[in-house]
């Protein structure tokens, strides 16, 4: 008796925790994203959703929270946050000039080479911090301040040098459809002009007529690029590049509007560091500083033997705007080389090394040790690879832990804002959640979330996070749901 007694009084408690676990928030917020989920449309997708206050701690909605999946850009969340927090808003990337042999003062001469040695900057010459035709300006300035020092004359030759990255092109999961496209310029330890490669094109007047790419902005020695691109009526740019890092031969395809004498289809760079090396000559050569051989790079001196680099003598240091502002233009623009950058420096940092793989450890041993971490699966900074994966619970958790550190303002600063700025000015504007939802938006083919903070009108602070994967629905019908549960959340 006494055993069935027993028996009765475990299962009657297992069956209470049991009821407590699944029990789910009841309101508005809830109801509408189950519902959301019900259409014909949706019925392949994924959704994860979880809204929390972070005053209280109450769970006020949660729809697969703690389910893993692709997130697209959200990603730069992550590494952002963990940057705020391991690098400081404060801190700076370098850039230096440097020389090997001995300088001559009275002659002015550089028995040795110039080094450009980079730093990971990515802001050099970037459109993001330059106004259009200033893009030039601090290469120009370095020569100024060669020419200034009394350089008149190099007997070797520019040295760009990017080791600090050691190469490795672009992260091992993007795909080759992105990484030939200016979205896809993978971060180099000396990028320039945001490795940004803009092909111009000429187009008939008739749709299916053929183009003319005429030529490159930088110009960029040797590459080949096949254009197998047509004019067409569409007044949009479909058109795709194709090309591997360090590689020279490339192809373009697709089409571009009719009757266009200079339409820009927008590349990635395939060799920054040999960019730098070639605008840097250019740049001295024009102040009238003498450099008697023609540029190189580290890694084309370190192709075939290894390259032991001597001793150097420092000229200039160039600081780049701080990474606060870097991270602003990140989460409010969703730039992914930025976003790798900062992902690579936080590797030099801990190991005195870019490298994509090793900052993805760093962000996730970070936030193993401060919150639940085990729904975070990262392999790049910005969130372009697909196998890239994580859970709507982890964004939550995350955003929470980081509303309570000394970089709260920063981070939250940095968001977009529906309907008043960045990704998220298109988004719920002219609703009650314009101006009172923060976040950072991901979009990719069958992709698109969500996460961030709601300053709702009753005053309560929430943490929020949305994805969704292999929706079936239009792009505007989704965005349609999303704004819903950002009104619903603004008014909670």
């Amino acid at each position: 008796m006494k055993n069935l007694f027993l028996f009765i009084s475990i299962s009657l408690s297992a069956g209470y925790l049991f009821s407590q676990t699944v029990t789910k928030p009841v309101n508005g917020i809830q109801t509408y994203a189950e519902t959301m989920m019900t259409d014909a449309q949706l019925k392949h997708a994924i959704f994860g959703f979880y809204v929390k206050d972070m005053t209280s701690g109450e769970v006020i909605a949660d729809y697969n929270s703690e389910m893993s999946i692709p997130s697209a850009s959200t990603m730069k969340l992550v590494t952002t946050a963990t940057a705020l927090q391991v690098l400081g808003r404060g801190y700076r990337f370098k850039t230096k000039i440097m020389y090997s042999g001995t300088f001559d003062s009275l002659s002015g001469t550089i028995n040795g080479d110039i080094y450009l040695v980079g730093g990971g900057d990515p802001t050099l010459g970037s459109r993001y911090f330059n106004k259009p035709g200033t893009e030039r300006d601090f290469i120009n300035k370095w020569a100024d301040s060669l020419y200034l020092l009394g350089v008149r004359n190099i007997t070797g030759k520019v040295i760009a040098d990017a080791s600090i990255y050691r190469y490795e092109g672009v992260p091992s999961g993007w795909v080759w459809g992105d990484m030939g496209n200016y979205y896809g310029a993978g971060p180099s330890g000396l990028t320039i002009f945001d490795n940004l490669l803009e092909l111009h094109f000429k187009t008939g007047p008739v749709a299916g007529d053929s183009t003319e790419l005429h030529c490159t902005t930088p110009y960029v020695p040797d590459i080949s690029i096949k254009n197998f691109v047509r004019a067409a009526d569409s007044k949009d740019d479909d058109a795709y590049v194709y090309g591997a890092p360090y590689s020279y031969d490339w192809f373009v395809r697709g089409t571009i509007p009719k009757g266009q004498e200079d339409f820009v289809v927008k590349a990635s760079i395939p060799d920054p560091e040999f960019i730098a090396a070639l605008e840097f000559d250019y740049a001295l050569e024009q102040r009238g500083i003498d450099v008697k051989y023609a540029p190189t790079t580290f890694r084309q001196l370190d192709k075939n033997i290894p390259f032991v680099k001597p001793t150097l003598t420092e000229l200039i240091t160039h600081e780049s705007p701080s990474l606060g502002s870097i991270i602003n233009i990140v989460n409010q623009q969703s730039i992914n080389l930025f976003a790798e950058h900062i992902l690579c420096q936080l590797s030099v940092n801990s190991s005195g090394y870019g490298s994509t793989s090793n900052g993805t450890l760093i962000c996730t041993n970070y936030w193993k040790s401060k919150i639940d971490a085990t729904g975070l699966f990262m392999t790049d900074g910005s969130g372009l690879s697909r196998s890239n994966s994580v859970s709507a619970k982890f964004f939550v958790d995350l955003l929470t832990y980081m509303n309570t550190s000394k970089n709260a303002s920063a981070l939250k600063e940095s968001l977009a804002i529906a309907g008043k700025k960045g990704t998220m000015s298109g988004v719920a504007d002219g609703t009650t959640a314009d101006g009172r939802v923060y976040g950072k938006s991901g979009t990719m083919t069958r992709i698109k979330s969500f996460a961030g903070y709601v300053d709702s009108s009753s005053g309560k602070k929430l943490a929020y996070a949305m994805i969704i994967n292999n929706h079936t629905c239009t792009s505007a019908q989704l965005k349609k749901y999303f704004e819903n549960l950002m009104i619903k959340m603004s008014v909670y």
